[in-house]
């Protein structure tokens, strides 16, 4: 049975990844506390684990806001999630098997359908999975991990930086042919697929993607 603090989490997590909770907005412990029946304590716990995660924010005498990133850190965290999807692709293509790549074109199915519908909270949430699916395949437990914790800061990212339908299409139409490069063998073409499926988002500084082969 999962503790109180770890149904807080859970409880303010959803609500953050849900969009209940945007970026900047406060936490209102007084209302989930409400709503689990619980003390103020374990809502607190929960705060500090998603806090070291990076989804919220706690100040001093101010509680807790859910985390909102500067135009700097987004591009910090471009950089890393591209040497990491880079490293991903190019083992994803290694080890991986006709189902495995047949997987993951049914998610870029998934994403795609969702970002037509406007579903903002599935659009992200499937493209979450495609990649997370890609460190799977890698078959390295820390990548993996490594990828899960940079995808939670990306989910509120991509909430923040949410504009229409036409530009979210436009942001995940690489998946598809990035899976048919790997499949293929090519991975020149899925380093630079990949290079230009973040650059842009993130402002991906040129040196960088030039390090990767991108453009």
């Amino acid at each position: 049975m999962a503790s109180q603090s770890e149904l807080a989490y859970r409880q303010i997590k959803q609500m953050i990844f849900h969009m209940e909770l945007l970026p900047g907005d406060r936490v209102p412990e007084s209302q989930i506390a409400e709503k689990l029946s619980i003390s103020r304590t374990p809502i607190h716990d929960a705060l500090r684990k998603l806090e070291a995660e990076g989804l919220v924010e706690i100040e001093h005498n101010r509680g807790a806001g859910v985390a909102r990133f500067t135009a700097e850190q987004i591009k910090e965290i471009g950089t890393l999630r591209l040497a990491q999807d880079i490293l991903s692709v190019q083992l994803a293509a290694y080890y991986g098997c006709a189902s495995d790549f047949e997987r993951l074109r049914t998610l870029a199915d998934a994403c795609g359908e969702a970002a037509g519908k406007g579903d903002v909270y599935g659009r992200i949430q499937k493209d979450m999975e495609f990649h997370i699916e890609l460190a799977k395949i890698s078959r390295n437990a820390y990548l993996l991990s490594q990828q899960y914790a940079v995808y939670q800061k990306i989910h509120l990212i991509q909430i923040s930086q949410y504009t229409d339908v036409e530009h979210s299409l436009l942001q995940i139409h690489h998946h598809k042919p990035i899976v048919a490069a790997m499949q293929n063998g090519d991975l020149e073409e899925a380093r630079r697929l990949t290079c230009r499926h973040v650059k842009d988002f993130y402002q991906i500084d040129p040196y960088i993607l030039r390090c990767y082969g991108g453009e």
